[in-house]
């Protein structure tokens, strides 16, 4: 009888791992058009799917709005205690909110992922990221990416103090000041690119949240071209929204005959200001969240983890 020899049925490790990969400049624009397809194809959905989340929220802040905020007390000795209260349940409120953000970051990529698939729109799939495990993911995801930018801007100001000795605006630290301005780029991209695919990873790849931010530094690095080419797209639409803006207010706001015939003018220029700015953010919103799944599925076609 034959002995099957081991090289003729190799055994591949569980869960091994692929590598991003290294895509050209313009993978960039496919990002952005790969996510205005997704978009596109349920749009109404999309902006439907982008008012709920915003407006839960909202009902929730006004829930706790309800309940009321005490006043500050007479008593003037107890009016550090009140306001050391309204501190910390401010920074939990922001906190909780924040978390709910993330939460739903996590659930717009998996829709993206099931539409791209050709699986229906399921408004379900917006609160996949409120699973107790994925939730509990997403948090400690928010409370890391709160550590690390408080790192990070402390890695820039404490020398820059050291050096200033305290005052900015000293005449020979002037100079300083473009090579600061650098440096806060580099930290920003730093902090972008460590948590930008993260959400995706957790999402999708059931990642823990320390990995995530790992395996998304490393892609996005490996990725900087198209990561510039996407920037670069996104920062062209922010200067056709600017000058869409200017035009705006100048034109609400142009010198009139009389102040009464501007204020005329000008209420139907803001209302038609409100309705742009409005469905600006039903649209690019969404795109810009898609590209999140859209920029994973293109550096991981296969996705990052071989699941066997």
């Amino acid at each position: 009888m034959e002995t099957l020899q081991p090289s003729q049925h190799p055994i591949t490790p569980q869960n091994s791992v692929n590598e991003p990969k290294r895509l050209r400049a313009g993978e960039g624009v496919s990002w952005f058009t790969d996510s205005w397809r997704i978009f596109s194809k349920n749009k109404f959905k999309w902006m439907g799917a982008i008012i709920l989340i915003s407006l839960i929220p909202i009902a929730v802040g006004f829930l706790f709005g309800l309940l009321g905020i005490e006043s500050p007390p007479a008593d003037f000795n107890n009016f550090n205690d009140f306001t050391s209260t309204i501190i910390i349940r401010e920074l939990l409120f922001n906190l909780f909110f924040y978390w709910v953000g993330f939460c739903f970051l996590g659930g717009i990529v998996l829709l993206a992922a099931q539409t791209a698939q050709g699986k229906n729109f399921n408004f379900g799939s917006l609160f996949a990221g409120f699973s107790i495990k994925k939730s509990g993911a997403f948090l400690i995801l928010l409370l890391l990416s709160i550590v690390v930018c408080l790192l990070l801007a402390l890695a820039v100001v404490i020398p820059f103090s050291i050096f200033a000795n305290g005052n900015f605006l000293r005449a020979d630290f002037m100079p300083a000041f473009p090579i600061l301005f650098i440096i806060l780029l580099v930290i920003i991209a730093i902090y972008s690119m460590m948590f930008w695919l993260a959400p995706a990873f957790v999402m999708l790849e059931d990642m823990n949240p320390v990995a995530a931010i790992k395996a998304s530094f490393n892609a996005c690095r490996r990725n900087i071209p198209a990561l510039l080419v996407y920037g670069l797209i996104w920062l062209g639409i922010g200067i056709a929204f600017w000058f869409i803006f200017m035009i705006v207010m100048i034109s609400a706001f142009a010198t009139e005959a009389s102040i009464q015939q501007s204020t005329a003018l000008s209420g139907p220029f803001l209302i038609l200001f409100f309705i742009f700015l409005l469905i600006t953010y039903l649209v690019l919103y969404p795109v810009a969240m898609i590209g999140i799944y859209t920029a994973y599925r293109s550096i991981f076609p296969q996705g990052r983890l071989n699941k066997y």
